[in-house]
């Protein structure tokens, strides 16, 4: 498994770096190509069959795209709270206080979502399931990560 992660991820990465000019489409495939590779590789450390397949990762979309739309919202605040750290010479500005305190409420509804997503899934996998689920996203995160850190460091040589 951690071969075959690291030959894609190599191949993704190269996709991704290797052309600047072209990153945009390239990007999107990769991204594409990697979380085909994700839902390959959950299927096969469930060992869901194909019912279960389907109404799993129905119900992860639906999850994956209100994170989305959270991560969006976030990041379209923090672009506020530099453009007003840029203009703001007193540093004393009330709209600091308001755009923390949003900032935090999006913070708090992503890990009530990711709760709640975890929680729904006890009509669909096994609590050893979603035990391996959690322990799949983690390693599959920092194993990509790795490779990242690896590739870039490289291409800085």
């Amino acid at each position: 498994m951690k071969n075959i992660i690291f030959v894609l991820s190599v191949v993704l990465l190269y996709s991704i770096v290797g052309k600047p000019q072209e990153r945009r489409h390239h990007n999107s495939d990769a991204f594409k190509k990697l979380e085909e590779l994700e839902k390959i590789k959950i299927i096969e450390a469930l060992g869901l069959n194909e019912q279960t397949t389907l109404r799993f990762f129905a119900r992860r979309n639906t999850y994956r795209e209100e994170q989305r739309k959270l991560i969006q919202d976030e990041s379209g605040l923090l672009n506020q709270m530099d453009e007003l750290v840029k203009r703001d010479t007193s540093g004393n500005n009330p709209e600091y206080k308001k755009l923390i305190e949003q900032y935090l409420d999006i913070e708090n509804k992503m890990v009530q979502k990711r709760a709640n997503f975890i929680g729904s899934l006890s009509d669909i996998l096994t609590n050893q399931q979603i035990c391996k689920l959690l322990i799949f996203e983690k390693k599959f995160r920092e194993e990509i990560r790795n490779v990242i850190f690896k590739e870039r460091a490289k291409w800085k040589k």
